[in-house]
């Protein structure tokens, strides 16, 4: 068996010492850059978020068109003729935007309701569906007893318009067709009485 000189022998030592340093000194250099790489990503994230603030936020969706006036927009009505949204100017209303498909909006529709016959010739409550075919949404509205009119947005004008991001929504008008509250959302029925009152007394 040939024997490898000496300095070979320390040659090979020295490699193996140095092999054995960098794997530690690499694995650093690896955790740093990949905390440094986090860094970065949530850097952009939260640079995002104050660029472009969350959709519920007052200066975004429904909440921007109050102080503004209520479109004039002429929509088909579910029973009757096509009526102007212009025409209820001289009441105060309560435009509730809405769909068959949404929870949310089934849940609401029974305190809605409740809301008008509490009201009564004080409040005029419509609801506005988007997007549906005219016979389904007679069907809903057979099957659970809505007793105020229904307006068909096919299009989805109304939505695009008074910037939803969400349904239902619902805004209080007042006589002079000024947008005086809008809420994004589902509300109780305690919520929609108090801020129907409010716009009737001219809050």
């Amino acid at each position: 068996m040939t024997k490898r000189p000496a300095c070979a022998r320390q040659k090979s030592r020295h490699v193996r010492l140095r092999q054995g340093e960098s794997g530690p000194v690499a694995k650093r250099w690896t955790v740093i850059r990949w905390l440094v790489g986090g860094l970065v990503v949530v850097a952009v994230v939260v640079l995002i978020a104050a660029l472009y603030p969350n959709a519920n936020a007052p200066d975004r969706g429904p909440a921007q068109v109050v102080g503004g006036q209520m479109p004039s927009l002429t929509l088909p009505a579910l029973r009757g003729p096509d009526v102007s949204l212009g025409a209820l100017r001289g009441k105060d209303v309560l435009v509730n935007v809405w769909a068959t498909w949404c929870g949310p909006c089934r849940r609401e529709m029974p305190a809605l309701g409740k809301l008008k016959q509490a009201m009564g010739a004080r409040l005029t409550v419509v609801a506005i569906d988007q997007g549906e075919d005219p016979q389904v949404v007679d069907a809903y509205v057979r099957q659970f007893g809505v007793a105020f009119p229904v307006y068909l947005d096919r299009e989805q004008r109304v939505g695009t318009m008074m910037h939803l991001v969400g349904l239902p929504s619902s805004f209080f008008v007042d006589r002079a067709g000024v947008v005086r509250d809008a809420v994004d959302g589902e509300m109780t029925y305690q919520m929609m009485m108090e801020k129907a009152q409010r716009l009737v007394a001219g809050g």
